[in-house]
């Protein structure tokens, strides 16, 4: 038998991600990884969340943290650079601030990027000072998108979509996103405005409408536009857009105990994820030969589907079978989380998903042979893994639901 929490067993992995990466650490600061080192991810709390595995994303924006740079337009705002006492999220005293001036009209700061992607998206870390409001929006073309939120409690309070999220960061900070799905035209914008009321007056771009103070405003942090349908972890820039390299798992055969009568496995985590319509629109693992031998755990979007749990096997003279959950199984947003055991053997199949057992498939008659053969893990994902177990025995259905507790 074979068992290991990820949290501690990186030794057991292959792992490589061909740049740095950022990450909030143990001590509640965003921190950075250097290649090939693997990120640990935590709450803002301190509660730790998991490996982080995530697929390769850039920054658009070329100056992330730099609201004065030439990149930025401010409209009726003036920018405090590197505002003193002011800690950033990374633990710096590297944080702007927005201050509005007094004319009565909109007033924020934009960036525009030149992209070819059906989709991106969009967001800032931001602080309340003086206003305990900040809008952040999008603009494509004829596209507009934006989302109001309260920052003393990350609730949002006004959008006009629902392909938003909120995060809570550190040192008092939001991180906020949303999120544009549908094809859209050059140029594109990414709009920070700080808002004195919750529900503030709009004008034709969706942009807030009122007069400052010339004092309050908002802080803001590491903006960032990036092609895909769910935010990824922050990717600072100066000067350029920056890419952060995918991170590929593997663990070798040599570490996993197999069984040609009987398996077993485990996964939980957190995973981030949108309805795309997929039949793969996440994949935590993929133990797979060839085509015709594997074992496979997916999450599915197709059709009227928000989030089916689909358990996989395939032999060679057996075929293809599998066991799934109910087509809401999960629910699409940020931070999403799972658990999962399966039971593997030639003359049955069966899943559970927190604590709820599936209905057991009886038609395999072979267990592919994977003796050989590495798992894949973090194969189409993003969120992070806490535990993945495998058995080489079968944990029977009370064994499973147990394990996906």
């Amino acid at each position: 038998m074979g068992t290991k929490n990820l949290n501690s067993a990186t030794d057991l992995i292959t792992f490589t991600r061909a740049s740095g990466g950022t990450f909030l650490g143990s001590n509640g600061l965003l921190q950075t990884a250097a290649n090939n080192e693997p990120r640990i991810e935590y709450d803002a709390d301190g509660t730790v969340k998991g490996l982080l595995i995530e697929e390769a994303r850039t920054n658009l924006v070329p100056y992330s943290n730099d609201f004065t740079a030439s990149s930025w337009t401010r409209y009726r705002v003036s920018i405090a650079s590197n505002v003193s006492g002011v800690t950033a999220p990374d633990g710096s005293e590297t944080v702007d601030k927005m201050i509005p001036n007094s004319t009565s009209q909109e007033h924020r700061v934009w960036d525009e990027v030149s992209s070819t992607a059906v989709g991106e998206t969009y967001s800032v870390y931001a602080k309340s000072a003086g206003y305990d409001y900040v809008w952040l929006g999008y603009y494509e073309g004829s596209v507009y998108g934006y989302a109001v939120v309260n920052l003393t409690n990350g609730v949002v309070t006004a959008s006009n979509t629902a392909n938003y999220s909120v995060e809570a960061s550190t040192n008092g900070f939001y991180r906020i996103s949303v999120t544009k799905t549908a094809s859209g035209t050059n140029p594109r914008y990414i709009s920070i405005s700080p808002s004195p009321t919750a529900s503030p007056t709009l004008n034709s771009n969706n942009a807030p409408l009122y007069t400052g103070d010339g004092t309050s405003g908002v802080y803001v942090y590491g903006a960032q536009i990036e092609a895909g349908s769910t935010p990824s972890s922050y990717i600072p820039t100066s000067g350029s857009t920056v890419t952060r390299a995918a991170e590929t798992l593997t663990v070798p055969a040599a570490n996993l105990p197999y069984s040609s009568t009987n398996m077993s496995i485990q996964i939980d985590g957190k995973m981030t994820y949108a309805d795309n319509s997929l039949t793969a629109e996440v994949q935590p693992y993929r133990w797979q030969l060839d085509n015709g031998n594997y074992i496979l755990l997916g999450v599915q979007t197709t059709n009227t589907r928000t989030g089916q749990i689909a358990i996989s096997q395939r032999a060679t003279g057996s075929g293809l079978d599998y066991v799934s959950g109910a087509i809401d199984t999960y629910t699409p947003d940020i931070n999403v989380p799972f658990n999962v055991a399966s039971r593997h053997g030639s003359t049955f199949l069966n899943g559970a998903h927190e604590g709820t057992l599936l209905t057991a498939n009886t038609t395999p008659t072979a267990l592919p042979d994977l003796s050989s053969t590495n798992l894949e893990l973090g194969y189409i994902f993003m969120g992070t893994i806490g535990q993945f177990r495998v058995w080489d025995e079968d944990l029977t259905d009370a064994g499973i639901t147990e394990a996906s507790t």
